[in-house]
């Protein structure tokens, strides 16, 4: 029995360069070539018809045994930051460049705490 080690072959650009191509390599195909031979190919799937798409149905409805509807459930959790209860707007704003430069020298998260002083003033009927 061989070990795969023993079917690693190295070439150098030369010898690559000698060795015969395939027919395919020589030349570029047109569209309509590879048409044809994606639908000659035994191994390529089918296109999709519409008659399969409205037949199509979830994979944990065909194969509950390898997406169990926890599994399935977990794949279509929508991904990203949860939708917030009080989303904010963007608006362009424009600030003398000192009370930027005051908030911007506090560091990460600036913005948040520029937010809680106008929340204050607002507070205190401002």
């Amino acid at each position: 029995m061989k070990h795969p080690e023993e079917n690693i072959v190295s070439y150098s650009a030369e010898e690559l360069e000698r060795l015969p191509r395939l027919d395919g390599a020589r030349r570029p195909m047109s569209d309509e070539e590879i048409t044809r031979a994606m639908h000659e190919d035994p191994d390529a799937a089918p296109e999709l018809t519409e008659e399969m798409m409205a037949s199509a149905r979830p994979a944990h409805e065909v194969l509950p045994e390898i997406f169990p509807a926890d599994v399935a459930e977990a794949l279509l959790k929508k991904r990203g930051r949860p939708k917030s209860e009080r989303p904010k707007i963007q608006f362009t704003a424009r600030f003398d460049a000192d009370i930027v430069e005051h908030f911007r020298k506090t560091g990460k998260g600036w913005q948040v705490r520029m937010e809680e002083v106008l929340r204050k003033a607002i507070a205190m009927g401002l």
